[in-house]
């Protein structure tokens, strides 16, 4: 759930923790606050918490509410403003491969995401603990895709990958500040979620799905972005 506009942030997540907290119901949840928007991850066990962001958005109607989800391959989206259900749409995810690999101190030197084209071709996004890019791969060609101008695709892949795997610095995150403080690892720009942090650490350091193909286009990164 993410919240954003030109209004009162500070009293929409007052409101919205008067109203979790007096929900029995309630899943449980983090919080991830940047500056200007509002963002709130839920793993939830019965389904999305509407009916207390909506109440919230009654109360604070310029603002506007955006809730995201992944379910069973499926990706939605729902829009609520001024305590009113506004939009909603659904669509099947593309699949997506990953290779990720971290240093032995939490470092994050890896985390790549490809989807595949109807032409066959492979894009993506790859990311390290300082940088990152979006990129194409077709007929053993690399092109790299500035940053700030990806298309929706790539888009939606990074987002997806990044809310499951990353988190940045940018963010509150204590939980995860506190774990990376337990392992005595140094906070970087990005970093890997803990839980997937101690997956790697059983598998020396590395997870992989991708097939020949995006092998291929995952050397060529590492050729020709990994070592600039």
């Amino acid at each position: 759930m993410r919240v954003s506009g030109t209004g009162r942030l500070d009293d929409f997540r007052e409101r919205v923790r008067w109203l979790m907290v007096r929900d029995e119901d309630a899943e449980v949840y983090t919080e991830h606050h940047g500056k200007g928007t509002l963002e709130y991850r839920f793993q939830p066990r019965r389904g999305i918490p509407f009916p207390a962001f909506t109440a919230a958005s009654a109360d604070y109607p310029e603002l506007r509410v955006e809730a995201e989800w992944e379910r069973d391959g499926e990706r939605g989206r729902a829009l609520i403003e001024n305590g009113q259900l506004v939009e909603t749409s659904a669509t099947r995810l593309a699949e997506a491969q990953l290779e990720v690999a971290v240093g032995d101190d939490g470092r994050l030197d890896l985390a790549l995401v490809c989807i595949r084209g109807e032409d066959g071709s492979i894009a993506g996004y790859v990311a390290t603990a300082e940088r990152h890019t979006y990129f194409r791969y077709k007929d053993s060609v690399l092109t790299l895709v500035n940053p700030e101008e990806p298309d929706a695709k790539l888009e939606e892949a990074a987002l997806r990958f990044a809310g499951e795997w990353i988190w940045y610095d940018e963010e509150d995150a204590v939980l995860e500040r506190a774990r990376y403080a337990n392992y005595n690892f140094p906070v970087r720009g990005a970093n890997l979620k803990s839980d997937k942090l101690a997956l790697l650490r059983a598998n020396a350091g590395r997870y992989s799905t991708l097939d020949e193909n995006a092998k291929a286009a995952c050397e060529a990164i590492a050729e020709q972005w990994l070592k600039r």
